[in-house]
């Protein structure tokens, strides 16, 4: 396998990379379903609705349930009905990824600075993190709104970087799907797709990653 020299700051993605989430984001969006009496969404429509978010994330439910006269305080209602019952499943019925703990425990005895970089909202990463025994690993964790831009945008890549001062020729994006290619891409630094991922049902393959992996823990051989 080729091999990354001289890399200091390694940007995680969350959603299809570190964690397969879609059994506990199916738990939350039907419980919201229900409470509109609507039907239920199911993992293989789900798995292409991740990844720009959760208020995405729930406008594509609704769509596809058949729910189209969405005002905005419909929608603000079905958001905040999802997020609670979000955090209440949050850790119940999906899991890490194989080796992901391992790995990450190998990489930071290796010493790189690890950060999480998803557009997942904010106030679920250290619950989220915190339940699957990981949180130790990160050193920086950037929610989808805490910054003012997300993935695509580099905002949240060069943030990392200006925080670690570490220069972005030193500086990995690891993730599963388009935004997070993307912005590794738009913030100029090397990008590391995973295959088993989500990426909206489409091959990794074609967002021309510098580096394609199969096994999470392949990694450890990369770089």
């Amino acid at each position: 396998m080729a091999s990354i020299n001289n890399i200091k700051l390694i940007c995680f993605d969350l959603d299809g990379t570190l964690v397969d989430s879609v059994p506990d984001l199916r738990l939350a969006l039907n419980a919201m379903l229900d409470q509109f009496q609507l039907p239920h969404c199911q993992d293989r429509e789900i798995k292409k609705w991740v990844g720009n978010g959760l208020p995405k994330l729930v406008e594509r439910a609704l769509k596809y349930v058949g729910k189209t006269d969405v005002d905005q305080p419909f929608f603000v209602a079905a958001l905040n009905l999802f997020e609670q019952h979000y955090q209440h499943y949050l850790n119940s019925a999906s899991c890490l990824y194989e080796g992901v703990a391992e790995t990450l425990q190998v990489l930071k005895e290796r010493g790189y600075k690890i950060a999480l970089i998803t557009n997942k909202a904010e106030q679920f990463l250290a619950d989220l993190l915190a339940g699957f025994e990981i949180a130790d690993h990160f050193d920086l964790l950037l929610g989808g709104d805490t910054l003012a831009k997300n993935k695509p945008d580099p905002m949240q890549v060069d943030y990392a970087c200006k925080h670690f001062a570490v220069s972005k020729t030193k500086t990995v994006m690891v993730g599963d799907s388009l935004n997070d290619i993307l912005a590794g891409q738009n913030a100029n630094v090397r990008t590391i797709a995973v295959t088993y991922g989500y990426n909206y049902g489409k091959s990794v393959a074609t967002l021309n990653p510098d580096f394609i992996i199969n096994q999470f823990n392949e990694l450890l051989e990369l770089l």
